[in-house]
């Protein structure tokens, strides 16, 4: 189950993807099924998501001590953020991880990280868009904001990495593809020294079969200004 933005909805599908890869049989946010298994992918952003998630947390493990379910597992944002004291109050929960515990949170299914399955994600989304997120965490120090506290620095992704995801979600009949990140005007400082948001935008539009570009998160200082030149040469993008 699947609480909070888009960010966490790519992170389930990522999960939900590897399980699958380890031959494990998994449903998305399915309550009409019998799971003996659930996960929780949480937020702990603002305090009307985190209630939303204690509230989802309290009645699975309710779910649980009533022996309707097997396991419960809980991750994500408010996990993160609030681990020691979540154990503590809910101790009916098997195990929590952080946003950066895939691995560990595969193993309880004596399952492994499958490296080969890197572009590959099985949507959640209405077949026709899927998200596509470019970087984890953020370096702004906002006074506001606890992101850097519950999924840590800015980390951007390869620009070959993203190409093959997105292409693979084209080839899955994806039409328009959702640009997300914490901060995706700082896209590329960390690992090419440069803001290259440009040129993946440049080079995704080019995917053949992609029709649409969406681009979200754009924080307004900084952001680089190619970045026009390339939506302005382009009929893919869509701006909202």
């Amino acid at each position: 189950m699947t609480l909070g933005c888009s960010k966490n909805l790519v992170d389930s599908e990522v999960l939900l993807t590897q399980l699958r890869g380890n031959d494990i049989q998994t449903t998305n946010q399915d309550s009409n099924t019998e799971s003996n298994v659930v996960i929780i992918n949480t937020c702990g952003f603002i305090d009307n998501a985190k209630q939303e998630s204690i509230d989802t947390i309290l009645q699975y493990a309710k779910a649980k001590e009533q022996g309707q379910i097997e396991k419960l597992y809980v991750t994500g944002c408010l996990s993160q953020r609030y681990r020691d004291d979540l154990e503590k109050e809910i101790p009916g929960v098997d195990a929590f991880f952080g946003t950066l515990e895939l691995p560990q949170l595969l193993k309880k299914f004596n399952a492994d990280y499958k490296h080969q399955l890197l572009g590959e994600r099985i949507t959640s989304t209405s077949r026709h868009y899927a998200y596509l997120k470019i970087s984890e965490g953020c370096d702004r120090p906002c006074s506001f904001c606890a992101i850097p506290i519950m999924r840590g620095g800015h980390l951007s992704r390869p620009i070959n990495d993203l190409i093959l995801e997105a292409k693979n979600l084209v080839k899955n009949g994806t039409k328009e593809i959702l640009i997300i990140a914490q901060d995706s005007t700082y896209y590329g400082i960390d690992i090419y020294k440069k803001r290259k948001l440009a040129e993946l935008l440049d080079r995704l539009s080019d995917i053949e079969g992609l029709e649409w570009l969406r681009l979200h998160y754009a924080f307004p200082t900084g952001f680089p200004m190619d970045v026009l030149d390339v939506m302005a040469q382009k009929d893919i993008f869509v701006i909202t």
